[in-house]
């Protein structure tokens, strides 16, 4: 990307430029973004044209609605801080070195936080299962964390982000409870998954039974039982439905299984067990329907499988940036 102004003309300004707007728009994806981060965001936007003429260009590509509301607040709160910083605003170098800086202490920040509070985590692309003190076992999926209690009659899990598949030792005496972002779910003995996506939290059950409260409302219950799963979020739990058992639990054996699915929503599934951005550059190759089987032990290929698989041009601009169409 290619922008009129630069930083005292000196060389790799731009490049850096790209690189922050990049983090950012990565960043801003994500369902979990804070008051923090959008403000941060905001100040970076605030303090050089150039930095919203590359988000702007990373923004077009890509076409995300999410986006939107985020960029409407950053918008004002922008405005704001350039009337208050106008006359105050340090020099060019010193405002990269912050912006770079920013950019990377927001991404790790959190990353940092649910770390100290984990018994167990995985990284991207990793999966891991656990065996706990009273025989049940816990896989944790791609870029997942979990705090583990068992004191007493108490067995909780309070799973701090990702997602994972738990296989529960029946134990009359002690429930087994696992408390996502929006979601508490009690258990006697069962498997079934809990996954944490930022808006809301979705569980469902291989076989068993369990109970799966509204964490925050404490309102009425839902109980689900084989084949069945519902998701919570801030307003409470939504109705019953039923899993794909095959899409659901492939990646406990190393791959993603799609069956008439989107390309777009395949690549969202894909880029959770990878690093790095992949964005469309045609907006409706979204749509294409594909049906496959993609290896995950094999992460660093996972975009050559897809590509070998559909008739759209894959384009690396870098390890961690890749255009599709």
């Amino acid at each position: 990307m290619k922008h009129d102004n630069d930083f005292n003309g000196e060389s790799g300004g731009e490049d850096l430029i790209d690189e922050q707007a990049a983090a950012w728009f990565a960043r801003l994806r994500s369902e979990n973004v804070t008051g923090e981060e959008k403000a941060a965001f905001a100040r970076w936007l605030a303090q050089d044209f150039a930095h919203r003429q590359a988000f702007d260009e990373i923004s077009m590509l890509w076409g995300d609605a999410r986006l939107k509301q985020v960029l409407s607040e950053a918008e004002t709160k922008s405005t704001e801080f350039s009337r208050l910083t106008k006359k105050t605003r340090p020099g060019p170098r010193l405002l990269l070195a912050v912006a770079a800086s920013l950019a990377l202490l927001f991404v790790f920040r959190i990353e940092l936080a649910v770390l100290l509070q984990a018994d167990y985590a995985t990284k991207v692309g990793e999966q891991k299962t656990v065996r706990l003190e009273d025989g049940s076992s816990v896989t944790l999926n791609t870029d997942s964390a979990l705090a583990v209690t068992m004191q007493g009659d108490q067995r909780t899990i309070e799973l701090l982000k990702g997602e994972a598949f738990f296989d529960v030792q029946p134990d009359a005496g002690r429930p087994f409870i696992v408390h996502g972002e929006y979601s508490i779910t009690r258990v006697l003995g069962t498997r079934f998954f809990v996954h944490k996506k930022g808006r809301s939290d979705e569980v469902k059950v291989l076989s068993g039974r369990v109970e799966v409260t509204d964490g925050q409302r404490w309102r009425q219950s839902v109980v689900l039982r084989d084949g069945d799963a519902v998701s919570v979020d801030r307003d409470g739990h939504g109705e019953t439905g039923r899993l794909d058992t095959k899409l659901t639990t492939s990646w406990l054996d190393g791959y993603l299984v799609f069956e008439d699915m989107a390309l777009g929503d395949v690549i969202e599934q894909v880029q959770r067990y990878r690093n790095g951005l992949v964005i469309f550059k045609d907006n409706s190759l979204r749509e294409l329907k594909i049906n496959g089987r993609i290896n995950l032990r094999d992460s660093a290929h996972i975009l050559q499988t897809l590509e070998k698989t559909l008739s759209v041009k894959i384009t690396r601009l870098s390890d961690w940036f890749v255009i599709i169409g």
